[in-house]
């Protein structure tokens, strides 16, 4: 089956620290819309998404063009790495901050068995490259030759356990075929299963009620093409959808379309940061859930109907909502157990308060110690306070082994 058209594009994820960043940035390009992409997004996207992923006060966003041949030693095929992509989020003064990273590239043999076996082979770390005639791990290539050496594999940062030792892929494909082929070819693709794996029926085929729980997440606009999008992927298969050497329908598909999948997969990175460690400094987390809900959670992106379609569409394949949910649900009983808390403390305040009184007391009032016949002052008042501090301890003791 052979493909018209193909972009292909891998993204990764680091945690960065100031002089990191400033190494990596030394060999990349500011990013720069021009005027016409400008007017059309402000025409047709809401600001606050403009103003976070294309705007200059925005995200920071990098890029360098490329030229590197690299063999996959595995499935023995040469694919050209053509342009690497850098998309900072500056969120906080902290000196450990999130970027990701896109590497796309060019695919000679053009066919879906062969696209299939390069996006299963070049979605993992440890998968084995030859550049200039040298041997490396993916990972260790990218570091080396394309972030001036930083180990986004080893330093076991919030980012590297987002990721898995996995990169996420970003297919759209052109090509012509039949329209009841495009479920199976989206649910292969999507989930990096061998091309022909469901024809086969075999005992590596899916089930057919996983297979249609897969298929859910499709995004079906219109009849010349659907998408898919996954936890690890997002796949676009269709015809006369894609061309690359039309500008404006690669435009769409290399830089606007992508900008959104890079947007969701931040989300998605925070949110699993923050879920995997909410226990600790429960009070930060929940200042830092706030704030970052109110600033990236958008129903709409758009003015359009498609942005917000495809936009949905990646929000709920990356299980966006059961995430939020979930922090959420953690927030509500975190409030509640700060809110018991405060209760207890001012219940402890009321009662040392009413205590100081009472020690005071037994100064005040002489009819007492007269009525019971203690003439001397001494003996009445360590008498007094001694059973008002047995009095309280063992009221104490008792409300302690009540709340354990």
């Amino acid at each position: 089956m052979k493909i018209d058209h193909c972009l292909y594009k891998t993204i990764g994820f680091l945690n960065y620290n100031n002089s990191d960043i400033k190494g990596i940035k030394k060999e990349l390009t500011k990013y720069k819309l021009d005027n016409e992409s400008s007017n059309f997004l402000n025409q047709s996207y809401h600001s606050e998404f403009l103003n976070i992923m294309f705007k200059e006060n925005g995200i920071e966003r990098l890029y360098k063009e490329l030229d590197y041949e690299i063999n996959l030693v595995n499935i023995d095929t040469v694919v050209n790495l053509s342009k690497i992509e850098l998309f900072i989020f500056n969120e906080s003064k902290d000196d450990n901050q999130l970027t990701i990273f896109s590497l796309s590239y060019s695919i000679n043999d053009k066919t879906i068995d062969n696209i299939s076996n390069i996006s299963n082979a070049l979605n993992k770390y440890n998968t084995e490259v030859i550049y200039q005639e040298k041997t490396y791990l993916l990972k260790e290539f990218i570091s080396e030759k394309l972030l001036n050496k930083k180990k986004f594999y080893e330093d076991n940062s919030p980012a590297e356990q987002y990721a898995g030792s996995k990169f996420k892929n970003y297919l759209i494909l052109d090509l012509n075929h039949k329209e009841d082929e495009r479920d199976n070819l989206l649910y292969e693709i999507g989930t990096c299963s061998k091309i022909g794996t469901i024809e086969k029926n075999d005992l590596r085929a899916p089930a057919l009620s996983y297979k249609n729980k897969i298929l859910e997440n499709k995004i079906s606009c219109f009849n010349n093409y659907d998408g898919l999008a996954l936890l690890d992927s997002f796949t676009i298969i269709g015809s006369n959808n894609y061309n690359r050497e039309q500008i404006y329908t690669h435009k769409t598909w290399d830089d606007i379309y992508f900008t959104i999948y890079i947007f969701n997969l931040y989300m998605k990175c925070v949110l699993q940061i923050l879920s995997n460690d909410f226990s600790n400094n429960s009070m930060k987390k929940r200042k830092v859930f706030q704030q970052f809900y109110n600033k990236y959670f958008f129903n709409k992106i758009s003015f359009n109907f498609l942005p917000n379609e495809i936009h949905n569409g990646i929000k709920k394949g990356l299980e966006l909502q059961d995430d939020i949910d979930f922090i959420s649900e953690k927030l509500e009983t975190f409030a509640t157990q700060v809110s018991e808390k405060n209760q207890k403390q001012q219940e402890l305040l009321l009662l040392v308060i009413s205590v100081i009184a009472l020690l005071e007391t037994p100064l005040h009032i002489d009819g007492i110690r007269e009525i019971i016949g203690i003439k001397n002052l001494v003996i009445y008042n360590s008498s007094v306070y001694a059973l008002l501090i047995i009095t309280v301890v063992t009221f104490l003791v008792l409300k302690i082994r009540k709340n354990n």
